[in-house]
């Protein structure tokens, strides 16, 4: 079993910058560092990882990978005052990541520095411009009644769930990651 000396975890993280909101602009910053945390893990597995599939669970790494853009994308549209334009590649090359897919065998995806660019694609062009836009935290803007600050909050679960399987998933196919911090757990006063 090989082991990857993970990326430093950090805790100190200050809002981005351009949003009309500070609150939005540090829960952005925080999904950022979970979203880095995921690559870090899967940037520099071989892709029989990837496509390792673990027991019966119709899981791999690269369909999580698709998955996490694929459900970022999928919220942010729905949070989106306007339409988000320019997205259908976008969608394309993350719907194998859909959970309507999820009781099929996971396809066999391509390398991780694809999949993690596919991701910053949904972060760089739809993710903060539709947040950078948002004034009222609690605004309610999907058809159910969902907040900004519910879905950006699911966002951040999401990304730190399937980074437990993804964890497992390597471990099962023969690598671990060793979890390391970036500095003393500390506050800003």
């Amino acid at each position: 079993m090989t082991t990857k000396r993970g990326r430093g975890r950090s805790y100190i993280i200050d809002e981005l910058d351009g949003f009309r909101n500070e609150d939005v602009a540090r829960a952005a910053a925080y999904l950022d560092e979970l979203r880095e945390r995921v690559f870090d893990q899967i940037k520099d597995l071989p892709q029989d990882a990837l496509d390792f599939e673990a027991g019966e669970t119709k899981l791999s790494i690269g369909r999580l990978g698709l998955h996490l853009g694929w459900g970022e994308l999928s919220w942010m549209k729905k949070l989106s005052a306007q339409t988000v334009q320019n997205t259908d590649d976008l969608s394309t090359a993350l719907a194998p990541g859909s959970l309507k897919l999820f009781k099929e065998p996971p396809p066999k995806t391509e390398a991780a520095k694809g999949i993690v660019a596919l991701c910053r694609r949904v972060r760089n062009e739809v993710t903060i411009p539709v947040l950078q836009g948002v004034e009222d935290f609690d605004e309610s803007r999907v058809e159910d009644g969902s907040t900004v600050r519910g879905v950006i909050t699911h966002l951040q679960w999401h990304w730190v769930y399937h980074s437990g399987h993804i964890g497992l998933i390597s471990f099962e196919w023969g690598s671990d990651y060793e979890w390391t911090m970036a500095g003393p757990l500390v506050t800003r006063p």
